[in-house]
């Protein structure tokens, strides 16, 4: 699942306005927030964009985030 304007479904989650006061976005990342409710990344556009984002995966690469939305999963890891 994307949650970028790249094709994404959910259209574009900025985490500027990934906020109660904005409306999640204007509604924009509320999958987003429902799926990964502990996730906290500058560009939620990228989690489960189809690509282990390098430099971004740093950030995005954890339990929280689910491994960027399961694109940095490495078959088999962990057990």
């Amino acid at each position: 699942t994307t949650f970028g304007s790249f094709g994404g479904e959910f259209g574009l989650c900025s985490r500027e306005y990934n906020t109660e006061a904005c409306g999640w976005d204007d509604g924009n990342c509320l999958a987003f927030n429902e799926m990964y409710p502990d996730c906290d990344v500058e560009f939620p556009i990228f989690i489960g964009d189809g690509g282990c984002d390098g430099q971004l995966s740093r950030e995005s690469n954890t339990e929280e985030c689910g491994w960027d939305g399961g694109d940095c999963l490495i078959e088999g890891y962990p057990d």
